[in-house]
């Protein structure tokens, strides 16, 4: 997998004129968060319907706030090598994740992907919980069967 983490946040921030080094620091730090948030929660939708062991394993990670989507989906990924997964369906799942993370619309999202920025699993699926519920209502459940319910995995 191509890293190209430092190009992206390179090419968004020379788009804008900061006032200082320290602001452009603060701002490429909130890119990354977004980008890893928006790999993190298209991977949850892409993989929410197929069931297997590997999911257990990643359910039960954390990660640093420096950790970049293309990191975070090596981890990933090489989990479900160990768990001897369908590599050809899981490359998929995980480049079209990496591609919805590196949108350049992303960059009018930054703020709202960046406040809900998470350094585990289980915080994203509770994430994703939450924003089922703001898109469908109380009523709308999200769907099980690929990963457990953020509940189920807190008791």
């Amino acid at each position: 997998m191509e890293n190209t983490t430092n190009q992206y946040n390179t090419d968004v921030s020379n788009s804008f004129q900061f006032e200082n080094e320290e602001t452009k620091a603060m701002y490429e730090k909130m890119v990354n968060r977004a980008r890893r948030t928006a790999f993190v929660a298209r991977f949850i939708v892409l993989r929410e319907s197929k069931r297997t062991k590997a999911h257990r394993i990643i359910e039960k990670m954390s990660w640093s706030d420096d950790t970049t989507a293309e990191e975070l989906a090596m981890m990933f990924r090489q989990v479900f090598i160990e768990n001897g997964d369908n590599m050809e369906r899981v490359d998929r799942d995980i480049r079209r994740a990496l591609g919805h993370a590196k949108q350049r619309s992303l960059t009018f999202f930054v703020s709202e992907y960046s406040n809900r920025g998470t350094l585990n699993f289980v915080d994203a699926l509770w994430d994703y919980e939450k924003s089922v519920k703001l898109l469908f209502g109380e009523d709308e459940n999200p769907k099980t069967g690929g990963w457990r319910l953020p509940s189920e995995i807190k008791k």
